[in-house]
């Protein structure tokens, strides 16, 4: 069994029994195919459907929920490309134009048989590729996230690799990983790494990852709520049914990464690989953030000044971590912290949060019928 849940076996089963259908069908299609294209080719008939998993979807950044996601929005990304190609006067055959893929698949789908056939290849193409269709992807900068504070810094990479003496993602690996990015499986299979030793710092079981994280990182902390944070984190992990796959969360996530100089931290953040939410927790007593050191002389418009300007801080810092990661941040403050047990539950639900709703492939094939019909195909 793969962290997604699926025995290989049951993919086996499932793909064998695709082809089989696939091949029975095959005869009266490829004739189907024939009539519309006046080509002959079983080749050519399959890269009219299978060379656009790129082009009508995102397929390299897009985690599908199941083989109808995939094929709902495929076809979704089939219509939008109908669209373009028509304003462009491009969709039609023209007299020396052969009938290009979007005008032969508006044209099939229309076909029942043609659409089964369409459906079932796509099927079987989810399956075959099933860990790369269902794994959330993160956009690049997420691809190495760097947290601690000070001179304490580790790092957690999709696929780590050393390379002239500096860690980096080894790129032909990370589409092989089976872990979900950001979980605790994740941080079990590469380690944590340190950027001054050539060997990652790996864990032999998840208690030795709980003992890391309350021994080290929440010690860390001088704040008496970030340690209480922490002690429910692990609370949380230690009842899941599936700790594994629970995302980490990241203490003091840095803006600026390892090397450069320090410019923001957030105290906690959860990057969550299966709804691809991205939330950043601040914890802000106004005794620590929004705090005037010295009092006697000082005018009240100095005192206006210097609190805006601490503001405008925060401010600058929440911006940043949105613009530059897609990190939304939420700030626990005076009122707040008195319930810590109700600032926890607003983590844990980013914690626990998992994939939503899907768009129907019937849904979507009515969309691409209906637009067939606009167009007079």
């Amino acid at each position: 069994m793969d962290v997604t849940g699926i025995d290989k076996r049951f993919l086996e089963k499932n793909e064998t029994a695709l082809s089989e259908r696939i091949k029975a069908l095959q005869g009266e299609a490829l004739k189907k195919y024939e009539k519309m294209t006046g080509r002959a080719s079983l080749h050519s008939f399959h890269a009219m459907i299978g060379s656009n998993n790129n082009l009508f979807v995102d397929s390299v950044r897009t985690a599908f929920l199941d083989p109808n996601d995939f094929i709902s929005q495929w076809l979704q990304g089939l219509a939008e490309r109908a669209k373009e190609r028509e304003s462009e006067g491009k969709l039609r055959p023209g007299k020396y134009r052969d009938i290009g893929r979007e005008y032969f698949l508006l044209l099939a789908l229309k076909d029942e048989l043609l659409t089964e056939y369409i459906t079932l290849f796509l099927t079987r193409n989810f399956y075959r590729n099933f860990k790369e269709r269902v794994r959330q992807k993160p956009e690049e900068s997420l691809w190495s996230i760097w947290f601690g504070s000070g001179n304490l810094v580790w790092g957690l990479l999709i696929s780590p690799e050393m390379r002239i003496d500096e860690w980096v993602n080894d790129k032909s690996e990370m589409r092989r990983t089976d872990f979900n990015y950001w979980t605790i499986r994740h941080v079990m299979e590469t380690g944590f790494i340190d950027p001054e030793s050539e060997e990652p710092i790996k864990f032999a079981c998840n208690k030795d990852f709980g003992n890391f994280y309350r021994s080290v990182l929440k010690r860390l902390s001088n704040s008496k709520y970030e340690k209480e944070i922490s002690d429910r984190y692990l609370e949380y992990l230690n009842k899941s049914k599936a700790p594994m796959e629970e995302p980490f969360l990241i203490p003091e996530l840095r803006f600026a990464g390892k090397d450069k100089k320090h410019k923001y931290r957030l105290d906690f953040t959860v990057l969550n690989p299966y709804t691809m939410k991205m939330t950043g927790f601040e914890i802000s007593p106004s005794s620590t953030h929004m705090k005037i050191s010295k009092i006697t002389g000082i005018k009240k418009y100095e005192i206006d000044e210097s609190l805006s300007k601490q503001w405008q801080k925060e401010v600058n810092k929440r911006n940043e971590y949105f613009s530059s990661y897609g990190i939304t941040t939420v700030t626990f403050a005076d009122d707040d912290l008195n319930d810590i047990e109700h600032c926890f539950s607003i983590i844990e639900k980013c914690l626990s949060e998992r994939s939503g709703e899907k768009v129907s492939v019937s849904a979507s094939l009515a969309d691409v019928r209906g637009l067939a019909d606009e167009l007079s195909l």
